[in-house]
């Protein structure tokens, strides 16, 4: 079982390492200094998903190769209800990237301004949600009930599924630990890009990362719904 237990978790641990440094402040200013300001808002982004799609391509590929042993196994019906919930949270991830735009966190817009001639706008740090008109984060979809929809949804995803191995546990379990860190830093990235706007954002009672009820949360919900149903108005 220890056959590849040990060899997921240092694989996985060493695909985040590297995932992480490229998606750093440091890694970004570096490609700015070296490339310039322009090349590294236009290319950057795709740069990273890129190279994140052919890593994980390699990790994918050696996991596969390596000794498996099954702990569970769960038949239907109940096999139906974890697809349901897997379902649920990839439409939530959906609309998660929808409100942050599609375009956008894939880099397209970015890289369609470099091939122009006028300035290129930067990629969006992080994975956080998207400007309302007067410059304050949108509170809205998923970014209402979580600051990190696009870390926490995945988790549901990883861990629902009807066949459990030796080596899907280790790779959920260091994938968890990555995701939840990996918010820690983010929080900190969007606080460095977006300042007051952010900060606001983080006091305005949308959790951290699992969607937990708060009263202060569906305070904030009802004056968002407000505020959409005046500005229809």
């Amino acid at each position: 079982m220890w056959d590849s237990i040990i060899p997921t978790v240092v694989a996985t641990a060493g695909f985040a390492v590297v995932h992480s440094a490229f998606a750093s402040l440091k890694a970004k200013r570096t490609a700015a200094r070296i490339f310039g300001e322009r090349n590294r808002n236009g290319l950057y982004r795709v740069f990273f998903l890129t190279q994140s799609l052919v890593l994980f391509g390699f990790l994918a590929a050696y996991l596969f190769s390596l000794p498996v042993q099954e702990l569970y196994r769960v038949e239907s019906p109940f096999i139906w209800l974890l697809y349901a919930v897997q379902f649920g949270a990839v439409v939530y991830t959906t609309f998660a990237v929808r409100q942050v735009g599609f375009t956008r966190i894939l880099g397209l817009e970015s890289l369609g301004a470099w091939f122009g001639r006028g300035p290129v706008p930067p990629e969006p740090e992080a994975q956080g949600p998207a400007l309302d008109s007067v410059g304050m984060m949108r509170r809205a979809g998923p970014f209402a009930w979580s600051r990190h929809p696009l870390n926490m949804a995945p988790l549901f995803i990883l861990w629902l599924w009807p066949t459990m191995t030796t080596t899907l546990l280790a790779f959920n379990a260091t994938a968890t630990i990555y995701l939840i860190i990996g918010s820690f830093h983010e929080e900190a990235r969007l606080r460095a890009a977006y300042g007051e706007a952010y900060s606001a954002y983080q006091r305005s009672g949308v959790p951290f990362y699992f969607p937990w009820p708060t009263r202060s949360a569906s305070q904030s919900m009802r004056a968002i719904s407000k505020s959409d149903e005046a500005g229809r108005e």
